[in-house]
């Protein structure tokens, strides 16, 4: 019993943690644990579980606008020009590590 609420506590702290406050922004698309498919996105494709690499890549492409991953490309311009290389770090760690959707 105490080892379960300990892991528990642990995975409630290490995902509360690294959540930024700037993917707060991301979640009317693509949902509070990444697992929705986003409007206009190609392969219907989730967020969630994606290579830090890879969102890395992505949000720096949609921050140079030449990125192209579906008819919500406009959208993610604005979402990522203003967005420092830091913040991009901190969202590629943290969707990195939501669990993909079931």
């Amino acid at each position: 019993m105490k080892y379960g609420l300990l892991i528990a506590l642990c995975f409630f702290v290490a995902y509360s943690a690294q959540k930024p406050a700037v993917f707060e922004r991301c979640i009317a698309c693509h949902g509070e644990q990444g697992q929705h498919i986003a409007p206009g996105s190609k392969g219907n494709i989730t967020i969630a579980g994606l290579s830090k690499q890879k969102v890395i890549a992505d949000l720096r492409g949609y921050r140079a606008k030449t990125a192209n991953n579906g008819g919500a490309k406009n959208v993610m311009y604005i979402q990522a020009q203003n967005l420092s290389d830091e913040e991009i770090e901190a969202l590629a760690s943290y969707i990195s590590t939501l669990p993909k959707a079931p």
